[in-house]
């Protein structure tokens, strides 16, 4: 099973049977068997017909859409999880604010154990970059959430992690790019528009994955109530954000993406071209799929997401006691 991103702008996605034919200019450019396919990502101006997407619908294959600009723009999915009793226990569970204390602990504290592993690793590889003082820092704040009393105070400290973070993160750019801090709407250089994009990515991969086990994905446990927010997406997302701050890095490091894979537009925000967002899906389906090892298993990200998921409905469940991230090696 696989994802298919369709980017080719003025493409069509029509029916033929058990086949998605994917047509530009009356000419035929790919085929692709609903068999070989579980998730679809459309970007920007691509048509798809009402046959094409009642044949994923029936089939269960979720699609999404966002713009050429890595904006997330919604889902057509099949119709809500009955796991009622999942979303009656996790509104409950949202109500009572130990839980919701005890739950972002969880988050918050994977997102910076993955962050110190993720500079500690790449400490290793560039001795000359100065960043012991952003390691250290985020120790010192992982001790600190232990004794949080609100999930407000939580806030401030990832606030804090994520200042220091960024700032070494920057020192590990190569190359011709610069990074200096984490800009969005509009990203305002190309270190932030990979950001941005597989940031986005990454949530429609959570997104998926807490929808799949039957949560209400607009009920978090860390962010607030927001109107049109997905929160719980946005809780579960934290613990993986290293993946495509990774991804950047590989990508400009390695020089797999140069300068002229940018664009920039007139309100300032860089954003990639359509060559580069090409590379850009591969090299993302390529990191997402990498298998690690989870538990005794050795499965890639994507199950590691809806394991997670799984995790955490048996945590609002009472059947386990609390929730804990998965952690980067």
């Amino acid at each position: 099973m696989s994802s298919v991103y369709l980017d080719e702008q003025g493409s069509e996605i029509k029916k033929k049977g058990e086949l998605l034919i994917i047509e530009k200019n009356d000419q035929i450019i790919a085929e692709i068997p609903l068999v070989q396919l579980d998730r679809m990502v459309i970007i920007g101006n691509v048509q798809i017909t009402t046959p094409a997407l009642a044949l994923l619908l029936d089939k269960g294959v979720p699609v999404s859409f966002i713009t050429t600009y890595g904006n997330y723009r919604g889902k057509l999915k099949p119709p809500t999880h009955k796991n009622i009793a999942l979303r009656l226990k996790q509104y409950e569970r949202y109500n009572n604010k130990a839980f919701r204390l005890i739950s972002a602990k969880g988050f918050i504290n994977g997102k910076l154990k993955n962050w110190k592993t993720f500079l500690q690793k790449h400490l290793r590889n560039n001795p000359e970059a100065d960043m012991a003082y952003a390691i250290s820092g985020i120790e010192a704040i992982l001790k600190k959430i232990e004794n949080a009393r609100s999930i407000e105070s939580l806030m401030g400290f990832e606030g804090s992690a994520a200042n220091m973070y960024f700032n070494a993160f920057g020192k590990l750019i190569k190359k011709e790019f610069q990074f200096e801090k984490r800009t969005r709407r509009p990203p305002k250089d190309p270190v932030n528009a990979l950001l941005s994009l597989g940031y986005t990515l990454l949530f429609n991969e959570i997104h998926s994955a807490v929808e799949a086990i039957g949560f209400d994905p607009y009920l978090g446990f860390l962010h607030e109530v927001e109107y049109g927010r997905p929160s719980l997406a946005v809780d579960m997302m934290e613990e993986f954000r290293f993946l495509i701050e990774g991804l950047a890095l590989t990508l400009i490091n390695k020089e797999i993406l140069t300068r002229e894979d940018f664009i920039e537009q007139d309100n300032g925000g860089f954003y990639l071209n359509e060559k580069g967002r090409e590379e850009f899906y591969r090299q993302y389906e390529k990191r997402i799929t990498t298998k690690v090892r989870y538990g005794e298993m050795n499965i890639n990200y994507r199950r590691v997401f809806c394991y997670q998921a799984e995790k955490l409905s048996r945590v609002v469940k009472g059947e386990e006691e609390k929730y804990t991230a998965y952690e980067t090696k």
